[in-house]
């Protein structure tokens, strides 16, 4: 019988698989991400229909800072899973390109950088204060227009 070794969560951390370690666990972990933003979003959509008040108590928590935070989260989750799996791709089909994983590790990470500063500017700019709300100024100008149109009609229960 082969003897089974114990191993610690902090010397599984330390395993020295460099960057084809990192980018296999964090393509799980930000597919697994993505996977629980969409069952809490068709629920909490979904709740539309049942309780439109539970709904409208949703959204007003999304606009929460914490939440901000969260959604870039999930943008950061979805570039990365899908620069990360065309990385994967190109290798399955040039095995020859397993000779430059590194790089690719390399650049995804530095994409995925790159791509997510313009979106954190516009998520997170608004918490503080460094730029407007996005979409307020042309909501505004509506319901100037349009006093009458759905979306500017405050409903209360």
């Amino acid at each position: 019988m082969s003897s089974v070794r114990n191993i610690s969560v902090g010397s599984a951390l330390r395993y020295r698989g460099r960057e084809g370690m990192w980018t296999w666990l964090l393509h799980r972990v930000t597919g697994l991400g993505i996977l629980l933003f969409l069952v809490v979003h068709v629920l909490d959509t979904a709740a539309l229909v049942w309780s439109p008040s539970f709904y409208d108590h949703a959204l007003a928590i999304y606009k929460s800072p914490l939440f901000r935070f969260a959604e870039l989260l999930i943008f950061f989750s979805v570039l990365f899973h899908a620069a990360n799996g065309v990385r994967i791709i190109i290798q399955d089909f040039r095995p020859i390109a397993m000779r430059h994983q590194r790089r690719f590790a390399w650049g995804v990470t530095a994409f995925t950088i790159l791509a997510i500063i313009p979106v954190a500017w516009v998520m997170l700019g608004p918490i503080f204060g460094l730029r407007g709300e996005p979409g307020t100024a042309r909501h505004a100008e509506r319901c100037l227009s349009e006093p009458n149109a759905p979306a500017c009609l405050k409903v209360t229960p």
